[in-house]
């Protein structure tokens, strides 16, 4: 994985994620980091969240804020990405129950991406 467009592709492809077609918008998805360090990821659906980046204390502070979310929150990824599913913790909009991913088989995503897969 290269760029966040190419994560976003390698999801999109696996999972179907609704577009503007659908009525989602697909807006950047922020992680505010310490430190006032901002992370800018993609969503795909409203409770599906990624983010690519070459800095990996990034892509680790991003994930620690994943981990400290009320439920537990699965995530798939490397070092320089990652993609979670946050639809326990709560998370997305007013729509979220109609802006969702076709899938959202992280375990399969793992698999053919080469990736660590983590419960939550």
């Amino acid at each position: 994985m290269g760029s966040l467009d190419e994560l976003f592709e390698a999801v999109d492809e696996r999972f179907d994620c609704p577009g503007p077609s659908d009525g989602f918008s697909g807006e950047d998805h922020f992680f505010m980091l310490e430190g006032g360090e901002q992370l800018v990821g993609r969503q795909c659906g409203e409770t599906v969240v990624m983010a690519w980046s070459d800095d990996e204390t990034l892509i680790q502070g991003a994930r620690e804020l994943l981990d400290s979310a009320v439920a537990p929150v699965p995530v798939v990824g490397t070092e320089q990405w990652f993609v979670a599913d946050t639809t326990e913790a709560g998370e997305g909009g007013t729509g979220a129950s109609e802006h969702q991913a076709a899938s959202k088989d992280l375990g399969r995503l793992a698999a053919e991406l080469d990736a660590d897969f983590t419960e939550g």
